[in-house]
């Protein structure tokens, strides 16, 4: 009989302790839901064929011009400037081997993005081209334990009047917000991890479970549309109504099947259709989705 007892007791701690991990926060979902009224174009309305890089200031202004909101990565420079750039390395869009903080932002003023002539843009000068006409998405790019390039994304948003909200894979980056900027949204970057991410295998299963919530408590997710079967997605949707934001959606197909399960998509290489008249909160309003 003590055996039983202890055993359920086990359960009902490590069942305790799960839900305790994975729980977000919860009194800002309407808010979440203003930002749900759009989509977002995945480092802005870019197409490379036509010379419209990802990331760069042309890409930003379009989609600005066509109604989209805009999905945007941030890092820092070796001397402290914000910048607008979404790969660890600089190979794939520069052509170069170094990270962004291996250069002050004058050295990367030697690069350009592809084979156009833009440059890596300041997040000033996003700011400034996008002018507050549509909500930005803006993720940070955090790889460790240095909390710098979120002071600097603080220092930046200052006086900026448009809508945005920040996001990152990092749930420390979604602590030092809460601390430092209570009032911008949340959003916990999530999806399923491989060894190439240089994680540790804990902390991948973890994270992907979205187990590192009790950190960052984020109002949002954002999450791989691809493996939205996850348990810790699905409760955290059904049990705690989380606003959740698709990424990436790829084609018209896809984005038709997700808005079944999500409030809002991070897109590219199509323009959805209804563009931001039509939130897919549907999810939140009946548990009928899934």
């Amino acid at each position: 009989m003590m055996f039983w007892i202890i055993f359920f007791a086990v359960l009902a701690v490590l069942a305790a302790g799960y839900f305790f991990s994975i729980l977000p926060a919860t009194s800002r979902r309407q808010e979440c839901l203003k930002f749900a009224e759009w989509n977002y174009a995945h480092r802005g309305l870019w197409n490379a064929a036509e010379g419209v890089q990802e990331n760069s200031l042309p890409a930003f202004a379009r989609a600005a011009e066509q109604g989209y909101a805009i999905e945007l990565d941030i890092q820092i420079t070796k001397d402290g400037r914000i910048v607008v750039f979404h790969d660890d390395t600089m190979k794939r869009m520069c052509g170069n081997e170094g990270k962004i903080s291996d250069y002050t932002y004058e050295e990367l003023q030697q690069f350009h993005l592809g084979d156009s002539t833009e440059k890596i843009p300041l997040l000033r000068e996003v700011l400034q081209t996008v002018d507050g006409r549509v909500p930005l998405l803006i993720e940070i790019k955090m790889p460790g334990l240095s909390t710098a390039v979120c002071a600097g994304f603080q220092k930046e948003m200052e006086g900026y009047t448009g809508m945005f909200c920040m996001e990152s894979f990092n749930s420390l980056a979604l602590r030092w917000c809460r601390r430092h900027m209570p009032q911008t949204l949340r959003g916990q970057l999530s999806g399923r991890f491989s060894k190439n991410d240089k994680v540790h295998l804990i902390l991948r299963i973890m994270a992907r479970h979205l187990m590192l919530n009790f950190i960052g408590k984020p109002d949002f997710i954002a999450y791989d549309h691809r493996y939205a079967d996850c348990p810790g997605f699905l409760i955290d949707r059904m049990l705690f109504r989380t606003p959740a934001f698709a990424w990436t959606v790829k084609d018209e197909h896809v984005y038709n099947r997700t808005r079944k399960k999500f409030d809002a998509a991070i897109f590219e290489h199509f323009h959805p259709k209804d563009g931001f008249q039509k939130p897919m909160n549907c999810f939140l309003k009946n548990n009928k989705a899934y």
